[in-house]
């Protein structure tokens, strides 16, 4: 099976992990219906969309190839592909209930030339290898609930010619290098949070100049305090050492505190004599 067209029927449940075991397939289309659920990481492992297709033949290829109308939902409407099948890889599973993050292991499938992943409730951040995926031509992620910045690899991919990211929680700087700088504003409409060509400029951040007085403040305070620790620590440090490898000096120290301490005695004793012979004159 080269074609799986399913699209705008009333099924539900969620997309099998196995539906890779059909190795030939090309086309999945499950548009329009009721799925829910998660992504299957084994998306990524299509034999026939990882391999990129070529339209080189051997003469028995040639001789049992045949012509397919093919209808494939890209540039915002349906386009019919009249050609050899097997250069047409797409995947369209736009208008579902389908939720989560956007495996990264669909990045695997070089060779797809169409993905329509829109009106879905997809979260979490566009995988960064999506930009590995350089025959895309056509990218629609519109609709859904992703968040992050675009990643930059989008600008290896040029052959892209419809990107749709529009309705979703982007935010950043658009690339502007590669194929991004060809599209226009409604490619990221409804994305608040994004800036840069062909959105508005991205704001510059200015400090308020009574915010840079405050922080001027703050950094003479803490130089004024750190200067006043380290002070202390030094000077600490350099009495006590002196006192550890200098024996005269320690000695003539602990003398002077022997006297002091005398000093202290003496005047303390004096005093509360004196005091107890007014108390008994008084008395």
């Amino acid at each position: 099976m080269k074609v799986l067209r399913l699209r705008s029927n009333l099924l539900y449940g969620t997309i099998p992990e196995n539906i890779v075991d059909l190795t030939s397939l090309q086309v999945l289309d499950l548009s329009s219906n009721k799925f829910f659920g998660s992504l299957p990481s084994s998306l990524g492992n299509f034999t026939a969309m990882v391999e990129v297709q070529n339209d080189t033949r051997s003469l028995i290829e040639d001789y049992y190839s045949y012509i397919e109308s093919i209808l494939v939902t890209t540039k915002g409407s349906m386009v019919e592909y009249t050609t050899i099948l097997w250069l047409v890889t797409c995947i369209d599973l736009s208008n579902n209930h389908l939720s989560g993050e956007i495996p990264k292991e669909l990045t695997k499938l070089l060779g797809l030339r169409f993905l329509n992943l829109s009106e879905n409730h997809l979260t979490g951040r566009i995988p960064e290898k999506m930009g590995d995926m350089t025959l895309l031509e056509s990218l629609d992620l519109s609709v859904n609930s992703l968040t992050g910045v675009i990643p930059s690899s989008f600008s290896a991919m040029n052959f892209l010619a419809r990107l749709n990211l529009s309705y979703n929680n982007l935010s950043g700087k658009i690339p502007t290098s590669g194929q991004l700088s060809t599209f226009d504003s409604w490619t990221n409409v409804g994305n608040k949070d994004l800036c840069g060509t062909p959105l508005p400029d991205c704001p510059v951040y200015r400090i308020p100049p009574d915010a840079r007085v405050k922080d001027d403040e703050k950094l003479d305070k803490l130089l004024e305090y750190t200067s006043i620790v380290v002070g202390f620590v030094a000077g600490f440090w350099l009495f006590t050492g002196t006192l550890i490898t200098k024996q005269v000096i320690r000695f003539a120290f602990f003398r002077w505190i022997d006297k002091a301490s005398d000093w202290i005695y003496v005047q303390f004793t004096v005093k509360l004599a004196k005091l107890k012979s007014k108390w008994q004159t008084m008395t």
